[in-house]
């Protein structure tokens, strides 16, 4: 009984190690808890075969095929790159079990063999090598995520390593007094479990760590989402009380023509309208659709991109997108058109092509702009190149985010041949 115990903890920790090392870089395809059961089921068949054929070479085959298809199942990741975090947690999970033998064998003066006799020898030597193999994998996992620029909470994950460290420690010491004194069957069973807790334990804390981190994540990522909605909001009403003003400057136009027709010299007509209309030009509002809110961010950036010396060219047809709620037509528009003027800014052309056709019974929104630099891509996604990756980079997420909101999907593309950077948003009026 005691046996089966042992191994169903084994093939746990497994499981959780396995759980605990790709959550770090890679979502999950479903709920946690069909995770577990999914990944329990495997587990299980993985000790049946162990039990039943006591091969430890087939194990590691076994194992290997488990976190395989554990990963594949369970989690967003590539074949490839399954495969490749199989083999090394294989590799890990043999090297520390036989760093542990051959350790402990050394400093206890024991057999190596020891362990395949006595059963609580064999599982604290499980549990220490198991440990010993959370603290291995966390570390390439933390290494993984600083590549891939995908956990921006690796420094913070330093601490929690002295409790898996001192639970090898103690575990050692636990070995040490049992090889030296005879205690009775419940004292070795109450060290048994003690060890046993000590590694759930340490496993259960990077998990819970995990998902604190996450959700950290994602609150961020929720408040900067609404920061940008209310600056969005205030930057509608600041152009639509500028829009108001100018109505109310075309509409007093007839009294400064009477005005003027008062004047006797040229001078005074031209000083008159120095004061009238001192920067008429940069608060004019284009006309070039008949939705209001796309005249007025685009009349934004034709102001912005003179200033920056960016020739920006803007094309509309039939589509007008008015079937797009104001805010969110805003959010997706500003954030596409901001990304486009940066890159712009810094490129030797310094072009911004602005279209919106109806073609096919779709509306096809297109921005493309020039664009020295290739992005940094990791898979299909785009990742900020800026430092303060917390405070940036949301804007690819949000213009995502919002155009499923609208029934649209959302595509980029580089050409680096004419150093140009593509953004497309397919609309379906339809839906």
């Amino acid at each position: 009984m005691l046996s089966i115990i042992v191994d169903i903890v084994v093939y746990l920790s497994e499981l959780l190690l396995a759980y605990s090392f790709v959550s770090h870089n890679y979502e999950r395809k479903t709920k946690a808890v069909n995770i577990f059961l999914i990944g329990g089921l495997l587990f299980f068949i993985g000790a049946v075969i162990f039990k039943y054929v006591g091969n430890e070479y087939i194990n590691v085959i076994v194992n290997f095929l488990i976190v395989l298809f554990f990963f594949e199942i369970c989690f967003k990741i590539k074949w490839i790159e399954a495969i490749i975090y199989s083999i090394m947690l294989d590799v890990i999970m043999t090297v520390c079990e036989m760093i542990v033998i051959y350790s402990i064998s050394t400093i206890f003066h024991t057999e190596i063999s020891l362990h395949k006799e006595n059963l609580a020898y064999f599982t604290i030597l499980a549990i220490i090598s198991k440990i010993l193999n959370l603290i291995v994998i966390q570390l390439f996992a933390i290494f993984i995520g600083y590549i891939k620029k995908t956990n921006t909470y690796s420094i913070r994950y330093t601490p929690l390593f002295v409790f898996p460290i001192i639970s090898i420690v103690i575990c050692a010491l636990f070995l040490e007094m049992t090889s030296i004194y005879e205690y009775s069957n419940r004292y070795n069973v109450s060290i048994l479990v003690v060890s046993i807790v000590m590694l759930l334990s340490s496993i259960g804390i990077f998990i819970y760590y995990q998902n604190l981190a996450e959700n950290e994540a994602k609150v961020k990522e929720l408040e900067n989402e609404q920061q940008f909605y209310n600056l969005n909001n205030a930057y509608l009403e600041v152009l639509q009380h500028q829009n108001d003003e100018l109505q109310m400057h075309f509409h007093d136009t007839k009294n400064h023509y009477l005005t003027l027709s008062g004047f006797d010299t040229i001078d005074e007509v031209k000083e008159y309208i120095s004061k009238v209309y001192p920067d008429l030009e940069s608060k004019t509002i284009v006309n070039v659709s008949s939705n209001k809110i796309i005249n007025l961010i685009l009349s934004k950036y034709i102001v912005l991109c003179n200033k920056q010396g960016i020739k920006l060219s803007y094309e509309l047809q039939t589509a007008n997108l008015s079937y797009i709620d104001d805010s969110e037509l805003s959010i997706i528009l500003n954030n596409i058109m901001d990304n486009a003027v940066e890159a712009a800014s810094q490129s030797e052309e310094k072009q911004i092509e602005f279209s919106i056709r109806h073609i096919n019974n779709m509306d096809l929104l297109s921005v493309i702009n020039s664009c020295d630099t290739p992005p940094n891509v990791k898979g299909n996604r785009l990742i900020t190149t800026k430092k303060d990756s917390n405070g940036h980079g949301f804007g690819t997420k949000i213009i995502k985010k919002h155009a499923a909101l609208n029934n649209a999907t959302y595509e980029w593309s580089y050409n680096k041949e004419e150093k140009q950077f593509h953004t497309n948003i397919i609309f379906n009026p339809n839906k």
